[in-house]
């Protein structure tokens, strides 16, 4: 809820500062509107999934959402993928799987609540991507984001409010020192700069090129966790790591390559 209110907030003084609209036409409010829902359903998702599978198995899940953009722009004939193209999306996936080092243990007694809420994170954020690049196209990418966390505010709001009173969730518990609010700050920061940049990339290069290409945040995530937290890799990861990063290169040339 914070770090839809923090994101919202910032972009709306944004546009004030520049002195563009901040409303939008009511013929795109059901699609921001829709938006707002999936932002609930990855957000929501993925949080909850990691209650109940390992952390691997639900970011695994998670990423399969470049897969299901190719697949839906590809049928609407928005992106036709080249046979290289689909292999290279699926050396990428494998190449995730490895570098989160998937194992047999994380795949033993699965919870079927644990993996319908990571397939409902990447259904969410799938549905995100092919919303807002919608309205970003007709709108701006701040303006769509911003709406997108209005209405992912009012959904969030809504759950902490009614379903500790109809005894669904533990009590609404909030923030108590200085660091928390500034873990929350840097996070709806992150996130919010985040998904606005995506979405200027998704109207340059077309949302299933950037939708792959945000696989990267799993590359970033490795490089982070050794330089700065000190983790070390297995073979098994690295060799993971490196098969994301060719995907990735080769998915990019395939792509230029067509125009």
């Amino acid at each position: 809820m914070l770090r839809s209110a923090i994101g919202a907030g910032g972009l709306a003084i944004f546009l004030w500062a520049r002195r563009e609209k901040l409303l939008v036409p009511r013929s795109h409010i059901p699609k921001t509107a829709a938006a707002g829902v999936a932002l609930l359903m990855a957000a929501g998702g993925g949080m909850g999934a990691v209650a109940y599978i390992d952390v691997a198995v639900a970011s695994v899940i998670f990423f399969t959402y470049p897969i299901f953009v190719a697949i839906v722009n590809h049928l609407r004939g928005t992106t036709r993928l080249s046979l290289a193209e689909i292999i290279l999306i699926a050396m990428a996936f494998v190449g995730v799987a490895l570098a989160l080092r998937l194992q047999r243990r994380s795949l033993d007694g699965l919870n079927y609540t644990g993996l319908g809420l990571a397939f409902l994170s990447s259904v969410g954020i799938t549905t995100v991507i092919l919303t807002t690049t919608a309205t970003t196209a007709a709108l701006s990418a701040v303006r769509a984001n911003l709406h997108m966390n209005v209405w992912g505010l009012i959904y969030f709001a809504a759950l902490a409010l009614v379903l500790p009173a109809l005894g669904l969730a533990g009590e609404t518990v909030y923030l108590q020192t200085a660091a928390a609010w500034l873990y929350v700050l840097l996070a709806a920061l992150g996130f919010t700069l985040g998904y606005l940049l995506f979405f200027v990339a998704a109207k340059i290069l077309g949302a299933t090129e950037a939708s792959v290409l945000s696989i990267l945040e799993l590359v970033f995530m490795i490089f982070f966790a050794v330089t700065l937290v000190g983790e070390r890799l297995t073979a098994l990861q690295t060799t993971g790591f490196l098969i994301v990063v060719v995907a990735l290169v080769g998915f990019e040339l395939v792509s230029a390559r067509k125009g």
